[in-house]
């Protein structure tokens, strides 16, 4: 049973699968340090997660559990873009969310007397949800946002959200002839710490001026946060990490998260997980049948749609590599169509492919058998193959996806891209190449070393190690950390 004196740390993610996975492995960690856990889904996502995992998959601990909110989140539309449903779930949560979080919290603060359930005594809470501010400004309690975009993509949105109202809004408006004109390769030198940054990214990254706003009321309460969070290590991003923290009272750079809990011991948290797909555990057993790194991982995520004629192009490219391949193919993953592919390539890649709807995505980052992995460039699967040394073909989707690809492919060395509208001969040379190519080999051996440097942080120790626990003393704990500027 819980001690009444132990914190009690509700953890609340955007209700994203991509914003879910981070900020639960969070949750397992505070747990493990001696919080009382409460991580709250909205009710759809919570049925979702039975309807994957069992009905006893959100049993949780004695002092983990699980709480719900009805967050009435809209469907996504396949026939729409990615960006016009990602301002509906925003603007869903800008009118919903704090009233019934309210609600919740105070439930939660009525059954405190219980020994079960301690106080609530600080907040983690999705940036995206920053509206959570407001409640722990009330009470004075710790208040730390968590970005799950990128240390790159958030100080790149930062200078933009204020760069664009003074001179740069032409550039959201596709019928300005003068945008189109641009010299796209120009740097964005007014970025701090973002020298490879181009304009070519800010013209992909910032689609409408909506999409600005949104993002750019989210930036502005940050700074008012007891602390923010951002799921990387200092060496990775170093310079961008100096840049932002005169920005926010607090930086925290914990990553990879997935390494930091590899080194607790107590199995009691692998039965605690959150995938709203039924994950797939045969390709791993497909996987061990493979000679090490002669496997091509493809999965663009949980949100990323392609055209019917891209899934085609790409099914081709991948079976005239000859190559071995795991191939996540969501059903939702063409636009306004379901995934189906041609019988003549099924038949093609028979004992070469594995294809499925879901799969553990880290253990197959980490078999053996993966060399390299085709990814939409999410800063999850940036973060999750950086950790298991895998080199990536990328192909940007949205927003971020483009400053993570950038970064990738031309400072960190572990990634080139493939084109926006690619052909099936570009596949196949581009996965050749990763896999036998000389500019593969010297990828991977950037890969191994980054690798390297993340075992390092989130060893004892470590840069990631250490700043976990100074986020727990001084901010979670902290009895002078709830004052809001």
């Amino acid at each position: 049973m819980a001690a009444v004196g132990k914190p009690h740390v509700v953890c609340v993610p955007y209700p994203l699968q991509g914003h879910i996975i981070p900020m639960l492995r969070l949750a397992k960690l505070l747990h493990y340090k001696g919080f009382h856990v409460t991580f709250v889904n909205t009710e759809f996502n919570h049925d979702r997660i039975l309807e994957s995992r069992g009905n006893s998959a959100l049993d949780g601990l004695p002092d983990f559990n699980f709480a719900t909110i009805p967050l009435q989140t809209p469907p996504s539309n396949s026939h729409t873009s990615l960006a016009v449903n990602c301002l509906a779930l925003l603007e869903t949560c800008r009118k919903n969310f704090l009233p019934l979080f309210r609600d919740l919290f105070t439930k939660l603060n009525d059954t405190s007397s219980s020994s079960s359930n301690p106080p609530i005594s600080c907040i983690l809470s999705d940036a995206f949800l920053s509206y959570s501010l407001e409640l722990s400004q009330e009470l004075h309690i710790p208040n730390v946002l968590v970005w799950n975009m990128g240390a790159s993509a958030v100080l790149s949105f930062k200078h933009v959200h204020e760069q664009i109202k003074k001179c740069l809004a032409f550039l959201i408006d596709p019928s300005n002839e003068a945008a189109t004109n641009m010299d796209l390769d120009s740097v964005m030198e007014w970025i701090p710490g973002r020298k490879e940054a181009q304009l070519r990214d800010l013209s992909k990254f910032i689609k409408t001026k909506d999409q600005v706003d949104s993002s750019g009321v989210h930036l502005e309460r940050a700074s008012k946060a007891s602390a923010v969070i951002f799921h990387t290590f200092d060496a990775l991003d170093s310079e961008v990490l100096n840049s932002l923290s005169p920005m926010f009272q607090g930086v925290y750079s914990i990553g990879p998260l997935q390494l930091l809990l590899s080194q607790i011991s107590d199995d009691c948290y692998d039965s605690i997980e959150c995938n709203l797909w039924n994950e797939d555990f045969e390709c791993i057993k497909w996987l061990d049948s493979k000679e090490p790194n002669s496997v091509i991982y493809v999965n663009f995520g949980s949100t990323t749609v392609m055209t019917m004629e891209q899934l085609v192009e790409l099914a081709w490219g991948l079976a005239n590599t000859n190559h071995n391949f795991v191939w996540i193919t969501r059903p939702d993953l063409i636009i306004g169509d379901s995934a189906v592919l041609p019988p003549e390539f099924l038949l093609a890649i028979e004992e070469r492919g594995f294809i499925v709807s879901w799969c553990p995505q880290v253990h197959v980052l980490n078999h053996p058998s993966t060399g390299g992995f085709i990814t939409h460039c999410g800063w999850n699967s940036i973060e999750e193959s950086i950790s298991a040394g895998i080199p990536m073909i990328c192909w940007p989707f949205f927003g971020e996806h483009f400053v993570n690809c950038r970064k990738s492919c031309n400072e960190w060395g572990i990634g080139v891209e493939l084109s926006s509208n690619f052909q099936r001969d570009e596949v196949e040379k581009l996965v050749e190449e990763l896999l036998n190519g000389q500019k593969g080999k010297m990828m991977k051996e950037k890969a191994m070393e980054w690798k390297k440097l993340s075992e390092e942080a989130t060893s004892p120790n470590g840069s990631s190690f250490l700043s976990l626990n100074n986020l727990v003393n001084e901010v979670l704990l902290s009895k002078n950390n709830n004052n809001f500027s």
